[in-house]
């Protein structure tokens, strides 16, 4: 079986100096650092996509990591698809983090469609590999909802890599180091899904 994954960039990135989506970023922390989910995701995504091109893999994408622009949901969902009918082998990592209004909300989590399907065992892989690459947070679990990027034809997961919202973990996210840690653990889950699918 062909390696070929799909990779959704949640939200927009930054274009001249201008966040393109509203909310979906830390708080101004006291040092004046702040964080953009958009912009983060498409780091996470890149890093991602080059280990995952070394490995051979097919790297597809809803929106490319180095277009800024908020794609909307019923695109993404239309480019999806169409990558998924020339690619029936292909799944879908949406990458994202978390926020809420406390800051005191924390770790990782993931979610998929309702339902047992492909897409579950997906998202427990991912959850083992998280919890490797971070083993001090907090493992929130497997989720279902029915968000958009769920409802896709392919086997789909939504990742919340950690709170940006969260102090120390929009720490993590910032580094360089901390996202190059997330994005080897979605190469890691990436080889294992082709393994084991």
């Amino acid at each position: 079986m062909n390696k070929t994954v799909i990779l959704d960039c949640g939200h927009g990135g930054e274009l001249n100096g201008v966040y393109q989506t509203s909310g979906k970023r830390s708080p101004v922390w006291e040092d004046g650092t702040q964080y953009f989910e958009g912009v983060g995701n498409r780091q996470i995504v890149h890093a991602a996509s080059q280990y995952l091109e070394r490995l051979g893999w097919t790297v597809l994408y809803t929106v490319h990591p180095n277009d800024s622009s908020d794609v909307s949901l019923s695109q993404r969902i239309k480019i999806s698809n169409s990558h998924f009918q020339r690619y029936p082998e292909a799944f879908q990592i949406s990458v994202h983090s978390n926020g809420f209004s406390k800051e005191s909300a924390n770790g990782y989590e993931v979610f998929t469609s309702k339902g047992q399907t492909k897409s579950d065992r997906i998202a427990n892989i991912w959850i083992d590999e998280q919890g490797k690459a971070f083993p001090d947070l907090n493992n929130r679990g497997h989720k279902e909802a029915n968000f958009a990027m769920n409802r896709v034809h392919c086997p789909s997961i939504l990742i919340e890599s950690m709170f940006h919202t969260n102090e120390k973990e929009c720490r993590i996210l910032m580094s360089r180091e901390g996202r190059e840690k997330i994005a080897i653990a979605l190469v890691e889950t990436c080889e294992r899904v082709h393994n084991t699918l």
